[in-house]
């Protein structure tokens, strides 16, 4: 058979989700099945043939038929998975003939069975996979096959990149870490679980994680110490124990060094038990009202801070639990805080379903362009509506002062706003979105006529460079797709970059949507346009 003639495919089978109680052990089985498993969330160990593998978020292992594993979950809390049965075939073609053949999979030939991938990316593709397996039709079995592809690559890319001896080696210490925290762990141990020399280690770690193993292992006891002192009736030696402290004093003096108030000090500042459960920061609004939440959305792949909060809300946050807007965010997670209310939004990675309707102390927050509207719904649920009125007006004469020291240069000329993502130039509209409302009408910037769209346009190069503005503002977009776009011919010839009119300040932490971040921005916009302002 000529080799030309020879095609290997993947095919989706199933693909199901498992949730494993702390304390769970699983039977040694035999697999029939080729099949990939990812951890969602948790972690917990599993051996192969025997072989001990530790698993957490971001994991994923590959299963072939005749294995012998156990899985285990040997931690507090629930284990996650997503069991996906695949099967290999080759097809075999000629001018009148096809033959078709089941074959082992090669994906994991040569490799650890355990990997890490960037679990952002691995559970957009397994939640598209998901629902591409709830919709029925011929034409969903090509979307279907198409991103069961797309995660396979993924899952190949990273499979390459972990068999770097060093990377995979500092993967399975963190992994150790996040598993025994509340033991008594020695720092000195882990070079030799990595099997590196110290200096080395330390070095290699560093560059992983941005912190030294100590600070790295301190962390990880912080935020689960925090987790412990939201739960109603934690005494605090329990809580030192139980994260890998046997002295109380000693465990108290570093809680005080790493966040900045003793615990006893942390404990009296919960008045109110709210937890915020958003894409957006409504812990801004909370904090504005004189509330700090015991637990609201957090981004750490995005802000650099150790929380994942923004910088200017970092510190007013001592305390809360961040909770990962980048991924789903289980209700099981903010339930076992005890919170007498939770504030929900829906967004892409958490809709109002059945899993949050089901809390009847959730309340459900409708969507608005209007920063306004989400505060005193807010202060309408906390009885601080007098206090929201006043932080209103507060905000209205903070504009109003903004817009006249601006004022030399939002009259000269005509602005668009745009923000660079990858492989898309988003073109913000005149209306209907929460910054440009901040800038066209409170601000008195003034937008080009010719953009009539509201909120925005995706993949809109060609009508930038159409409209050939007079001033362009880009707003939260990373340094490498503003360089690839400085290097394009047509960027080069628009009438803005010839005349150095491109206004890109660093806007990671502008946020319109609460006060406090609203504040924070309209400082910086200020202190931008005085620094590079247009000349009237």
């Amino acid at each position: 058979m000529n080799p030309e003639n020879r095609v290997l495919s993947y095919l989706p089978l199933s693909l199901k989700a498992h949730e494993y109680g702390a304390g769970f052990r699983s039977k040694p089985i035999q697999t029939a099945r080729t099949s990939i498993v990812f951890v969602q969330n948790g972690s917990g160990c599993l051996y192969i043939n025997e072989q001990r593998y530790l698993l957490k978020a971001g994991a994923f292992f590959f299963l072939q038929p005749a294995m012998k594993i156990q899985l285990m979950n040997d931690s507090e809390n629930i284990l996650r998975l997503h069991l996906l049965h695949y099967r290999s075939v080759q097809l075999d073609f000629g001018d009148d003939f096809i033959h078709a053949a089941s074959m082992p999979s090669p994906l994991n030939e040569g490799a650890l069975p355990v990997h890490y991938s960037s679990s952002a990316v691995t559970e957009t593709l397994v939640l598209q996979l998901q629902q591409a397996f709830k919709e029925k039709s011929r034409l969903n079995d090509i979307k279907k096959q198409l991103v069961f592809c797309e995660l396979l690559l993924h899952l190949h890319t990273c499979q390459k990149s972990d068999r770097l001896t060093v990377n995979e080696s500092i993967q399975q210490t963190i992994a150790f870490m996040e598993e025994k925290y509340a033991k008594s762990i020695q720092v000195s141990e882990l070079p030799v679980i990595a099997g590196m020399t110290p200096s080395s280690f330390c070095r290699a770690f560093k560059k992983i994680t941005g912190l030294t193993p100590g600070h790295y292992l301190t962390r990880l006891r912080m935020v689960r110490a925090k987790e412990l002192m939201s739960e109603q009736g934690a005494a605090l030696r329990d809580i030192a124990v139980g994260v890998g402290f046997q002295d109380e004093l000693y465990f108290s003096r570093v809680f005080k060094k790493t966040e900045g108030v003793s615990p006893s000090v942390y404990l009296k500042r919960r008045d109110k038990r709210i937890a915020v459960v958003s894409s957006f920061f409504l812990q801004d609004h909370l904090l504005a009202l004189g509330i700090l939440p015991i637990a609201a959305p957090s981004f750490p792949k995005y802000y650099a801070t150790p929380s994942g909060f923004p910088s200017y809300l970092h510190d007013r946050l001592t305390g809360t639990v961040p909770l990962n807007a980048e991924r789903t965010i289980m209700s099981s997670d903010v339930m076992r805080l005890s919170p007498d209310l939770i504030l929900k939004t829906e967004f892409q990675k958490n809709p109002n379903d059945s899993m949050w309707n089901a809390n009847k102390n959730t309340i459900f927050i409708g969507h608005s362009t209007s920063w306004e509207q989400y505060l005193r719904s807010i202060a309408t649920r906390v009885q601080k509506e007098k206090e929201a009125e006043r932080i209103i007006r507060q905000m209205t004469l903070l504009e109003q002062e903004t817009r006249k020291k601006l004022a030399p240069v939002t009259k000269n000329g005509k602005w668009v706003i745009i923000r660079l993502l990858p492989n898309n130039c988003r073109l913000y509209g005149s209306a209907d979105h929460t910054f440009t409302e901040l800038f066209y009408r409170r601000l008195q910037f003034q937008c080009d006529e010719r953009v009539t769209h509201p909120i925005y346009m995706d993949h809109a190069l060609d009508r930038l460079i159409e409209l050939d503005p007079e001033n362009i503002l880009i707003i939260w977009s990373e340094e490498t797709e503003v360089n690839a776009l400085a290097n394009q011919e047509q960027w080069l010839n628009l009438r803005a970059v010839k005349e150095n009119r491109v206004y890109y300040p660093d806007s990671r932490e502008w946020d319109p949507w609460g006060p406090i971040g609203r504040e924070h921005m309209i400082r910086a916009m200020t202190r931008y346009f005085a620094k590079n302002g247009i000349d009237g």
